[in-house]
């Protein structure tokens, strides 16, 4: 029995593990997008150091597109197996892959017309160019067709060699921990997945459940060597202090990029809560992505996948999302209408990382001036607009032009979707009852899963290189 690392190894994006058992079973964990380098997007998700064909069965530990961008592809280029997720993974899944279809055919075709600029042909107005994309429609149509659902806590039977069970993991709605069973032999070995886990005492989803018994366990590790600065417990309070010191004391817009499907919801729901206690000032709240809105109605009828502080809430207001103060932006030209706004406002709107979507159009129209907050709400990968803000830059280029910064720029990990530092080190405790005999890193910066792993107790720790093998005895 072996497994190889084929994705997020030494790295965020692009999770995707093989493990091929003794009888020859290849099981897919996840099969995400690659993001880390976007020049060579395409050179590293057009094809798979494997054969599509050979994998029997996928798993989705979740709808982000690290994890789950790349199936349609993989169904494009001939798997027809099992793939397995909570029924909200599936569900969100549907919509965050048509979303990427489309971003994928929006750079796409800004590229091809780039090339046809410089080499001197004439573009007709309206017209689109012809783009190659990673998959189409019709294939995230079959990879639906390929899915099952399957619950927390029940033990799925794949075959007499193998079985499988989801775990609550946290981090967005319906995120699941892989806990294998392998029976050969007589012999059984136990091996975790833990899939991308939730801060602790999160907005709306659970606290991630250990999974126990484990011979081996395969670990994100994004916040590896961090500490959370703020307790998320504390997200209504230091909500309301931006709102306050943005909007009410220097009469400015704050601006917070965070991602349609998790951040967004989490940070609607907690300015809801301030509504609903009679704290939240007179302000309105726009949230301006599409993404985000199909996500929240998802969100809000699968309410008994989420903690219990949502479901209290539910039952007593009818409604996680909606409030008076709640805008709702549906198209472009709305969305272009806050820029010229000159009322104080506080801005939602994907991409978390301002890496594209309306979010730099916000940011674009608001980072020049002093009275205005860009309050960054999560993990900015290194070469993202984001980073740049957070690195202090008194100018960064948006659509190619540079554009000073004079707005206050600010991040918060209240709102973070991931465990820090003593929050994995707690996890790999309890999962860790004496029969633990490997523990591989993934998802996360090199150097910061070093420190993680010298803090890591009576276990063997490894830091696979993508395309790395490891026997498990």
């Amino acid at each position: 029995m072996k497994i190889t690392f084929w994705g997020a190894a030494r790295q965020v994006t692009g999770s995707m593990h093989l493990l091929e058992l003794p009888s020859g079973t290849r099981v897919l964990i996840d099969c995400g997008l690659d993001y880390e380098k976007r020049k060579e997007f395409e050179e590293r998700n057009a094809s798979f150091p494997f054969d599509p064909k050979s994998i029997d069965l996928l798993i989705l530990t979740h709808a982000h597109i690290d994890h789950s961008g790349n199936v349609p592809n993989l169904v494009r280029q001939g798997f027809h197996g099992t793939i397995l997720g909570t029924e909200p993974t599936l569900e969100l899944s549907d919509y965050l892959l048509h979303d990427s279809l489309n971003i994928q055919r929006m750079e796409l075709a800004a590229k091809q017309k780039a090339v046809w600029k410089n080499s001197g042909k004439r573009f007709k107005k309206g017209k689109q160019p012809q783009v190659q994309t990673l998959y189409t429609k019709k294939h995230i149509t079959e990879m639906l067709d390929q899915s099952v659902s399957l619950p927390y806590g029940v033990e799925y039977a794949f075959n007499e060699e193998l079985s499988i069970c989801l775990y609550e993991a946290g981090h967005i709605l319906g995120a699941a921990s892989v806990r294998f069973t392998v029976n050969h032999n007589g012999e059984k070995t136990v091996i975790g997945f833990t899939g991308d886990l939730g801060n602790a005492n999160s907005k709306l989803v659970p606290d991630p459940k250990p999974m126990t018994g484990l011979n081996y366990l395969v670990s994100e590790s994004t916040y590896g060597g961090r500490n959370h600065m703020t307790d998320s417990q504390r997200a209504e309070d230091a909500m309301l202090a931006e709102i306050i010191e943005t909007c009410v004391e220097r009469g400015g817009k704050l601006v917070i990029p965070a991602f349609s499907v998790g951040r967004t919801q989490a940070i609607i729901f907690t300015i809801h809560q301030l509504y609903r206690a009679g704290r939240l000032p007179e302000i309105p709240i726009f949230t301006d992505s599409p993404l985000a809105i199909r996500s929240t109605k998802v969100y809000q009828h699968n309410v008994q996948f989420l903690n219990e502080e949502a479901q209290e809430f539910q039952q007593k207001h009818g409604s996680l999302f909606d409030f008076p103060l709640l805008q709702i932006i549906e198209d472009e030209k709305e969305s272009e209408m806050l820029s010229v706004m000159n009322t104080p406002c506080v801005i939602i709107s994907a991409a978390g990382m301002v890496e594209g979507g309306r979010i730099q159009m916000h940011v674009r129209n608001n980072v020049g001036y002093p009275e205005n907050t860009i309050l960054i709400a999560g993990f900015c990968a290194e070469g993202t607009l984001g980073h740049r803000l957070l690195s202090g830059q008194d100018f960064v280029e948006i659509n190619r032009k540079p554009r000073p910064v004079h707005a206050k720029i600010k991040r918060t990990d209240v709102f973070s979707a991931h465990p820090d530092h003593p929050q994995m080190l707690a996890y790999f405790k309890q999962s860790n009852p004496g029969t633990l005999k490997q523990l591989f890193l993934v998802h996360g910066d090199a150097q910061q899963m070093e420190i993680l792993a010298n803090d890591v107790d009576h276990t063997l720790v490894s830091l696979p290189e993508k395309g790395q093998t490891f026997e498990l005895n």
